[in-house]
């Protein structure tokens, strides 16, 4: 589960949970959607067999009711959209999916797939045979298609030499099975049914057993504590916790208390340990130490336990605002939906999409399904490192106030030194291989105002944006402008700092830049040809890191993002001496790296390509102060002695006057010269 939504044991209750919901409805969306493609698209039947990865996961990790909704609901879909044949492709995913899902989940093997997919067949074939015997007219059809075929097959075989008697005696042999067709149409659906489960199996299993490897470490577990629920008052005391197959622990030593209606803050460098105590806060397990509640620590449950995320579009689950605020509450609980709204400052989004909400929104949005759950115990975890400075202040004020008019505990793990200074006191993590001495927070700046760097251009124009507008949904009723406008030159060398409110156009700007949209109108060329012509050559670095990572190891990661062989370890170890990581590092799993380490190998691989220019958008955001000055530091020194040419987009000011000494300033899709506040914002 990756929200602060109800998790109670699935296995105890029969009707299905929130969290079984969500997972049911993306993956039969995702089946039904690829068999929508197998059945239109020529030629295509093939992918068929990736929609049963889907499947395979949803029987691997949950209960077959959750398989069995995700296949009614990914059957309607695909069959009311590509007709009969989309409905079995979805069934036909579902039953090798699920096959292999359960047989993995149990630990069986192909002994079980082979013994399950005969009497899968036997019952296939029995139904296709009751079904011909009812239905003669279509029994009849199948029949002259089938002899249509043999006979076309025999002719042909007939017209090469020395091939003709068989030609013959197909035609004849086939005429003797068809007065058996019950037999013949029983030993088709056992062998087609068989050779099918096996050839799944074989392929799905090798995609489970990998991503059974990937050890989902951050992932809430409800406790199985099944008492009154009461998180608070909460007393850790030499709680430690170390992830399976490490050989050090994640957190600890740590003692602190929490008491009803107190705000605490939780501060702390990289790989001290902040995510993990927020799931011990949230019900995980310790491996060492004792925690003390009066009761149980009811994740998502009314008035338990509440978690609101970094990034809330992993929290948001309605289509709806309103939607999402009470999704998961228990039928019948009554939610003055326009109050919770109000009280976050989303007065009259009821109604709206929450597609199209800004990440100021969202995580408002989510602040207020948490309190809807009426929650003694809210943690925060780094809930405004995505959020731009006015709606920063937004949050800030909406936390700050929730001790104040709830009866809530709340504990709000952060890097800015404002917002642990708003806290009724501050809790400091060292420990765990992070550095004790750096126990610096992070400033925060003012934004600075549109400037252009004095004297003349560094180099030869890189990037050259003429009159680029971009507008979404063209042509349609729901048409949104993004940008308008929009002429700027990036020369080599340059440091262009872009920021604005959220919603203002940069990420949209950002995608252009990198050859990853089209402008609507105008042009973006790089070294005077369309940079969509060239994608790859301009290197963009997204806000999540660790969404950019898509293999499983540190060397295997650089080595795919810059196009070269894994095997080539003096590149690699090139790569990671570039962002100033340890070489060791290279064997590494992604998932043992901390939020730093990933901005870092993600920067490595992308100039191991050597792109034409870098483009950072949130480079700053999660990171301790130490971390933020030695990522700042390397960007400076690679600007200035490769000439590498890099636009970065920040809410994060601080420290950027000497990687950025021009600034852009974005407002509602059009360059400004000043920054606009909180009333400007679209």
């Amino acid at each position: 589960m990756t929200s602060g939504r109800s998790e109670s044991d699935t296995r105890r209750t029969g009707r299905l949970q929130p969290v079984e919901l969500a997972q049911a409805a993306v993956m039969a969306a995702l089946c039904a959607a690829i068999a929508i493609i197998a059945v239109v698209v020529p030629f295509a039947a093939g992918l068929s067999l990736v929609g049963t990865v889907p499947m395979g996961l949803l029987a691997y990790r949950h209960r077959m009711r959750v398989l069995l909704a995700a296949t009614v609901a990914g059957g309607l879909v695909a069959f009311l959209i590509a007709g009969m044949g989309g409905l079995m492709t979805v069934i036909n995913c579902a039953y090798i999916g699920g096959l292999t899902g359960i047989v993995k989940r149990r630990g069986r093997g192909t002994p079980t797939v082979f013994v399950c997919a005969l009497v899968a067949g036997a019952l296939f074939g029995i139904v296709i045979v009751a079904a011909l015997g009812v239905l003669s007219r279509l029994r009849n059809l199948i029949f002259d298609s089938v002899t249509a075929n043999i006979a076309g097959t025999a002719a042909v075989l007939e017209r090469v030499p020395g091939l003709a008697p068989v030609g013959e005696r197909l035609t004849r042999d086939f005429a003797t099975m068809l007065h058996y067709w019950p037999f013949l149409f029983f030993a088709s659906g056992v062998v087609s049914i068989t050779f099918v489960s096996l050839v799944g199996w074989w392929a799905l299993s090798r995609v489970l057993k990998r991503l059974a490897g990937v050890p989902d470490v951050h992932k809430l577990e409800a406790s199985a504590d099944t008492g009154e629920i009461a998180p608070t008052p909460l007393t850790l005391t030499d709680v430690r916790f170390r992830y399976p197959g490490t050989d050090h622990d994640a957190l600890g030593p740590v003692s602190l208390a929490v008491q009803p209606g107190e705000h605490v803050a939780v501060t702390g460098a990289n790989g001290s340990g902040k995510t993990t105590l927020m799931l011990v806060l949230s019900g995980r397990e310790p491996t060492g130490g004792t925690v003390e509640r009066p009761g149980a620590v009811g994740l998502g449950r009314i008035g338990g336990t509440a978690v609101v995320m970094q990034h809330p579009e992993s929290q948001v689950l309605g289509t709806r605002v309103a939607d999402d605020l009470v999704w998961g509450l228990p039928p019948g609980t009554a939610v003055d939906v326009d109050r919770l709204l109000g009280e976050v400052g989303l007065d009259g989004l009821a109604e709206r999409d929450t597609g199209g909400l800004s990440g100021g929104e969202l995580q408002r949005l989510a602040v207020a399904a948490a309190l809807a759950r009426e929650p003694s115990l809210l943690v925060a975890d780094e809930v405004t490192s995505m959020v731009d400075q006015d709606g920063r202040e937004d949050l800030m004020s909406v936390l700050s106030g929730l001790t104040r008019r709830h009866r809530t505990a709340l504990v709000h793990i952060t890097h800015y030194n404002d917002e642990a200074d708003a806290a009724d006191r501050t809790v400091t993590l060292a420990g765990n291989g992070a550095d004790s001495d750096n126990m610096e927070m992070v400033e925060t700046a003012d934004a600075p105002s549109a400037s252009e760097e004095s004297g003349p251009p560094r180099g030869v124009p890189v990037l050259e944006l003429r009159d680029v507008g971009h507008e979404y949904g063209s042509g349609t009723p729901w048409a949104k402008t993004a940008l308008s406008g929009i002429d700027f030159t990036v020369h080599e060398g340059d440091g262009v700092l872009i920021h604005g409110l959220n919603g203002s156009g940069k990420s949209t700007l950002a995608w252009i830049m990198a050859g990853l949209a089209v402008p609507t109108v105008g042009s973006c060329l790089l070294d005077g040809k369309p940079v969509s012509d060239q994608v790859g050559a301009v290197a963009i670095s997204f806000q999540a890191a660790r969404l950019q990572l898509m293999r499983s190891h540190v060397a295997h990661e650089i080595a795919s993002a810059a196009g070269f062989s894994v095997r080539d370890r003096d590149r690699v170890i090139t790569a990671l001496g570039t962002v100033g990581l340890d070489p060791a590092l290279a064997d590494r799993r992604i998932d043992q790296l901390s939020g730093g380490q990933m901005r870092r190998v993600v920067l490595a691989g992308l100039l191991a390509r050597s792109p034409r220019a870098l483009i950072l958008d949130e480079p700053l955001a999660g990171l301790d102060a130490a971390s933020q000055r030695g990522l700042l530091h390397l960007l400076v020194d690679l600007r200035r002695r490769k000439r590498l040419t890099v636009v970065v987009i920040s809410h994060d000011f601080a420290g950027l006057e000497n990687l950025c000494p021009r600034t852009l300033h974005l407002a509602d899709g059009v360059l400004a010269t000043e920054p606009t506040t909180a009333g400007g914002r679209s």
